[in-house]
């Protein structure tokens, strides 16, 4: 009798171990949002740069630490920012060249655990 229960203890005992080993080590995914800068004849702008806010938020609500992100765009016009949470943000892109200052806007929505990516055209300022 005192076997059987050792036994059954036992086996109870490493199913615990290898559920909580093999649960335990997964890793979140990202929360990631692109934001890919084009001019108006669709080509891919670099250096430009990309702001992402949040919203106006209601009256008497604190905005969210750490939410706002600058990057500027890579060779093929591309941002890539990670986030922990799922947010709806503002996104702004603005870059000067010479006289020449380009400006567009947009909203990305992140969801928890994947990648969105939105297009953001940056027109000539007049």
């Amino acid at each position: 009798m005192k076997k059987t229960i050792l036994k059954i203890s036992s086996i109870l005992l490493a199913v615990f171990l290898v559920s909580t080993v093999f649960t335990s080590c997964e890793k979140e995914k990202d929360t990631i949002g692109i934001i890919k800068v084009v001019n108006s004849n669709g080509d891919p702008m670099s250096g430009v740069t990309v702001v992402l806010d949040q919203p106006n938020s209601s009256p008497g609500t604190d905005p969210i630490s750490n939410l706002t992100q600058t990057k500027e765009t890579d060779a093929i016009g591309r941002a890539e920012f990670v986030y922990k949470y799922e947010a709806i943000l503002d996104v702004t892109v603005s870059k000067t060249s010479g006289n020449d200052t380009y400006e567009g806007s947009g909203i990305i929505r992140l969801l928890t655990g994947k990648t969105e990516q939105v297009t953001i055209e940056a027109v000539l300022v007049p």
